[in-house]
């Protein structure tokens, strides 16, 4: 779908529904589908002019000329004139009447004479000790699309739904395109939107949902890098903000500038040592940029999470691969992941995951493998700075990536065969309708999380007592709760240990004991339901056992 035609179904579907819906705009506009309007003249690299006009293509840029001529007469001297949007350069002749004007000459000159239209340099940080030739060239920004999309910084929007939209009920944003080229995640957010305001009035579950949640749904983090590709370059993958130096401006770099937004974030970031992302190589496909947060993109996600406090659970939509997975996303060169969750956030996940993965396979059988389901370093690789976990260390958002678009198997040649990032359309509308079941299914875990009261339950075995060595205790919760616990006899807090995972895509720790030692532990679920109703602090409805070791 054209990003503009997203925005617009955005405009329409809000007005159709006004009762339920409305359009949150985000503050930090982005850097404008737009690209500056350049021109090379010269063949080789040492001879040639990379000029670059001040004014963006469509605000002036593209009418500028440049045309280097040689003098008339010997011995001449180099000169630059202009007239309106029109630059000549006279290059200088040697006593032969030869032109004699080097590209590094040419290139100071323009700098000094011309530099309220232009900057310039030699190509890509070469001498520029060629001679140049005579040449004309009409500066342009070479973009394809119509004159009907803006070039403009687009205003990110986001489609918030939900009967009452006043921070009073838990939120859930779902969030899409970060990546230019990943065309089907924004349909997955309109259809999810679409279903919430369409189906209210006459299907109880959807009515249910839209009734006890705060709903926010961004169909495009990246809208300027969705146009590019949607008519430029079709494998974008970054925003359109160009932070490479002059002599990488070239417009022949121009598919490689701009910021991985998933790189961007302040967490598990390259600009603190874990791997996934560049922050010196300014055409890298994982540019983190120069420094954390510098994209207002991402800066928006931020921005929403923010203002919106009450936003619980969130899902970045990516494509391709089917994949399912969430925190800790980053890695050092040594391996060591960001802090894992405690057992029982890991085990919340789990059972949540299953829930929106079997919504997910109800619509054509698709099954997300075991082995792409798990934290995003067990599953895939490091992607140091993702926004999903900003959202999960920063905020205590519980927050998932989808990577829509599982591969298919091929009857005929009994394969299997990648979807790629833009299928066709048959194809992308089905992992559309597939992972918008996901999406609701996730929407639907906030609202069981919304309606969750009852306090969990723990135990542990062995259940205390005198042992004649040391002992090796296991807990069991009655759902996935997080188990804070003491062992020196002091009264167990939210500061006190967690219990944690025994190890990677393994269940929960056991404790050993080796001399006597009272167990003091309390345990809470998602839902910040509090075992025994014990409040820390002020009463003593902990649990606690006490191990007599021989």
């Amino acid at each position: 779908m054209d990003p503009t035609e997203i925005y617009a179904r955005i405009e329409n579907l809000v007005k159709e529904y006004p009762e339920l819906a409305e359009i949150v705009e985000m503050p930090n506009k982005t850097n404008g589908y737009r690209r500056q309007a350049q021109a090379i003249l010269g063949t080789m690299q040492n001879t040639a002019v990379v000029v670059t006009s001040r004014d963006w293509g469509h605000e002036g840029g593209n009418a500028i000329s440049i045309e280097l001529k040689k003098a008339s007469a010997a011995g001449a001297p180099l000169s630059v004139g202009t007239s309106g949007n029109k630059i000549i350069v006279t290059l200088a002749t040697d006593a032969a009447g030869n032109a004699k004007s080097t590209a590094k000459e040419v290139v100071d000159l323009l700098n000094a004479e011309a530099s309220d239209l232009v900057s310039a340099t030699t190509y890509r940080g070469n001498t520029g000790n060629g001679i140049v030739e005579p040449a004309i060239s009409n500066l342009s920004d070479n973009l394809k699309a119509p004159a009907t999309v803006s070039r403009d910084p687009f205003t990110v929007k986001a489609i918030r739904i939900g009967k009452n939209r006043d921070g009073t009920k838990p939120g859930v944003l779902g969030y899409s395109q970060e990546h230019a080229r990943e065309w089907v995640t924004p349909l997955v957010s309109v259809e999810t939107a679409e279903r919430l305001l369409r189906n209210y009035s006459h299907d109880k579950e959807t009515k249910k949902l839209v009734d006890n949640l705060d709903i926010f749904i961004i169909p495009s983090m990246n809208p300027d890098g969705g146009h590019y590709s949607f008519y430029d370059f079709n494998s974008q993958r970054k925003n359109m903000t160009n932070h490479c130096s002059p002599h990488q401006s070239d417009n022949g770099y121009r598919n490689s500038w701009g910021v991985d937004l998933n790189r961007n974030h302040d967490v598990g970031s390259a600009f603190d040592g874990y791997v996934g992302a560049s922050t010196t190589n300014c055409l890298s496909g994982t540019y983190a940029g120069p420094s954390e947060h510098s994209e207002p993109e991402s800066r928006n996600l931020v921005w929403l999470t923010d203002e919106n406090p009450n936003i619980r659970f969130a899902m970045n939509i990516h494509s391709y691969g089917g994949y399912f997975m969430w925190s800790p996303g980053a890695y050092t060169p040594e391996r060591e992941t960001l802090p894992r969750p405690s057992a029982g956030e890991e085990a919340y996940y789990w059972q949540a995951s299953d829930h929106i993965l079997k919504e997910i396979k109800k619509h054509r059988g698709t099954v997300i493998l075991p082995s792409r389901t798990g934290p995003i370093p067990d599953v895939l690789y490091s992607a140091a700075g993702n926004s999903a976990d900003h959202l999960w260390y920063e905020k205590g958002i519980y927050a998932w990536n989808f990577e829509v678009g599982a591969d298919l198997w091929n009857k005929e040649t009994k394969r299997w065969e990648l979807v790629g990032f833009q299928p066709p359309f048959e194809e992308g509308h089905e992992e559309a309708m597939e992972f918008s079941n996901g999406l609701l299914g996730l929407i639907d875990v906030a609202y069981q999380y919304s309606k969750d009261k009852k306090a969990p339950k723990s135990s542990i075995t062995p259940n205390g007592g005198r042992h004649e060595d040391k002992v090796k205790v296991s807990f069991k919760t009655s759902e996935p709760a997080t188990i804070y616990y003491t062992l020196d006899g002091s009264r167990p807090t939210f500061d006190s240990q967690k219990l944690q995972l025994s190890g990677t895509r393994e269940g929960p720790e056991t404790l050993t004991f080796e001399k006597t030692t009272t167990l003091n532990w309390f345990s809470v679920d998602a839902s910040k339901n509090v075992e025994n109703r014990y409040e820390p602090g002020n009463n003593k409805k902990y649990n606690s056992k006490t191990f007599f070791i021989k």
